[in-house]
């Protein structure tokens, strides 16, 4: 499996704090069977600004070292949405964002209090930039959770979504994980990933929501979800499994 949202570089967020968490935290998802991830740092949020890509690139050539290759972990961040992105983005190789792999698809979160009114007018000049933004953990966001019609549009304006494995399987309680099953009942929802954090308070549990979705939505969505859809992700393809709006097969 590939894990696209993953929290853990080493003291620069709310992820791990030492070489040694980060290093136990990356095996226990391979442990459960995924082999690359995508290291998110929040970037530009509150006191987790991590202006500088470099810094961030040296702290994954290292974590890559001690890892000796299993799993593989690549560069990316978790960005929180704010009017200013098309002005980053149009910084290039200067620009704090760094897109997941460095592909056409960047990750993006929303404080959870609102979704700003220019959300759908940037998200549409993305689409001509040749950006996707990818929707970080809706089913989280009170706003989203009860109306999925934001997340419609947005999606129909080109952005894909990713949902958090523990809140597949009730971790963060009964409203985000109804707000699962109703995205995926929706046809609204493409990713699945940990957004782990710790070993203690968030740890990895792709395999474990694997399964739920396999045994609710059938083995073609399990594998679109949490297999070829990231796989396409690194390679800034289109993503090949799109859920039809129906019920549960």
């Amino acid at each position: 499996m590939i894990d696209l949202h993953f929290h853990c570089l080493p003291g620069i967020d709310d992820g791990p704090k030492t070489w040694d968490e980060s290093v136990a935290l990356c095996k226990e998802a391979a442990s459960q069977g995924t082999t690359t991830i995508v290291a998110t740092p929040h970037v530009l949020r509150d006191d987790w600004l991590n202006e500088d890509p470099n810094v961030r690139d040296d702290l994954l050539f290292e974590l890559n070292a001690r890892l000796e290759g299993l799993p593989v972990v690549l560069a990316g961040c978790e960005y929180l949405f704010s009017s200013s992105l098309l002005t980053l983005l149009e910084r290039g190789e200067w620009s704090p964002l760094t897109p997941l792999h460095r592909s056409r698809y960047l990750l993006i979160e929303f404080r959870s209090t609102i979704l700003p009114p220019d959300t759908e007018s940037i998200f549409h000049e993305l689409s001509l930039l040749d950006v996707t933004p990818v929707v970080a953990h809706p089913e989280r966001h009170p706003l989203l959770a009860k109306d999925p019609t934001p997340l419609e549009r947005l999606v129909g304006l080109g952005a894909v979504t990713q949902l958090t494995a523990g809140s597949l399987l009730g971790d963060f309680g009964s409203s985000a994980r109804e707000a699962c099953d109703r995205f995926l009942d929706l046809g609204l929802v493409h990713l699945v990933a940990s957004d782990a954090h710790s070993l203690e308070r968030r740890p990895p549990r792709l395999a474990q929501a694997r399964e739920r979705a396999r045994a609710e939505w059938g083995e073609e969505a399990a594998t679109g979800l949490f297999e070829a859809n990231p796989e396409a992700l690194l390679r800034s393809e289109q993503l090949p499994w799109r859920r039809a709006r129906a019920g549960r097969s």
